[in-house]
């Protein structure tokens, strides 16, 4: 492609985005789980146009909640995002991925980019982008991502989302610092197309929404007095880190989300608290086993944290673009 026939296909994509942001902001949701992103973006008047995600368990709870009617078609609620032809997804606004974990993890065996199931998943990410170019990537991963193999899988992330014209910027984020009573740290990624920002904004960093006092905590989702240890004495306001599945280890393991010491008894969570502590609502579907439940849960991300990122994200869309 020469010099002008890519200048061309340029003021083509500001146009296109540009004439998207005066009607509704739509996004698509990849390795979706049971729909956090969709939750949080759909209630700031957000429309989802394209869901991937691979577990039929996490499948079947994503359509028991949102009723889009593009969930009825196959080529729009799709399975393995390898299969699909990256052309053929609607055209949408902003890329969002909670893209799998596991291979970043430092609970988990930290392969990255070697996992061959997993791992290499943020390379459809990259992909997607090249082809669609939307306004907006919103990622999240696991803490331990900036870190993982002394930061190479980091910086080929940076780098590869920077050479596709995006800015880049990121921040470690608590879900306690957004109102929700556990730790869980996440890294939350936000970049946007550089040729669709007005000038002046784009060499600027994203401002990341500010922190928001805890308002409930674990005693209030138990309904008892939750504590750090059998005493009693001490209020525990915050509980542990949500954890994949919720395992059977000792209730003083900080990694644990199984249990908790609520009116002086050890008390095992369940997905209903499970729910209320990552942000979804009471009357969420899960019309899965309780093991699933959990498993989902552990998965997702923190509904509160992207609700807000997503709101500053709407924000720079409707005042910082062409």
């Amino acid at each position: 492609m020469s010099q002008d026939d890519s200048i061309i296909v340029e003021k083509k994509t500001i146009k296109k985005l540009s004439h998207k942001m005066k009607n509704k902001i739509k996004f698509i949701d990849l390795f979706a789980g049971i729909g956090g992103f969709h939750l949080a973006l759909k209630s700031i008047g957000m429309e989802c146009v394209f869901t991937s995600e691979i577990d039929e368990f996490a499948k079947k709870t994503y359509a028991a909640n949102f009723k889009d009617k593009y969930l009825d078609n196959p080529n729009l609620f799709v399975g393995d995002i390898w299969k699909v032809d990256f052309k053929k997804i609607p055209d949408f606004d902003i890329l969002c991925a909670g893209f799998p974990c596991q291979p970043f993890s430092q609970a988990g065996q930290k392969k990255g980019f070697k996992d061959n199931k997993d791992g290499n998943l943020f390379f459809s990410i990259e992909e997607i982008l090249r082809i669609k170019k939307p306004s907006v990537f919103f990622l999240e991963n696991v803490r331990h991502l900036k870190n993982h193999d002394s930061g190479k899988t980091f910086k080929v992330i940076y780098k590869s989302l920077q050479n596709l014209n995006y800015t880049f910027d990121y921040k470690i984020i608590k879900a306690s610092d957004f109102g929700l009573p556990q730790h869980r740290p996440r890294i939350y990624m936000v970049g946007f197309y550089k040729p669709a920002l007005k000038n002046m904004f784009k060499e600027l960093s994203f401002t990341f929404p500010r922190e928001v006092p805890l308002k409930k905590t674990v005693s209030d989702i138990f309904g008892g007095f939750v504590s750090t240890d059998l005493s009693g004495k001490k209020e525990r306001k915050v509980g542990f880190t949500l954890r994949v599945g919720g395992g059977r280890s000792p209730v003083n393991d900080r990694r644990n989300w199984d249990g908790y010491i609520v009116d002086k008894k050890v008390v095992r969570i369940n997905s209903m608290q499970g729910r209320q502590m990552m942000g979804f609502p009471k009357s969420f579907k899960m019309p899965v086993s309780e093991n699933q439940a959990m498993k989902q849960l552990g998965n997702s991300v923190a509904v509160n944290v992207v609700k807000e990122i997503a709101k500053e994200i709407k924000f720079h869309l409707e005042n910082y673009s062409k």
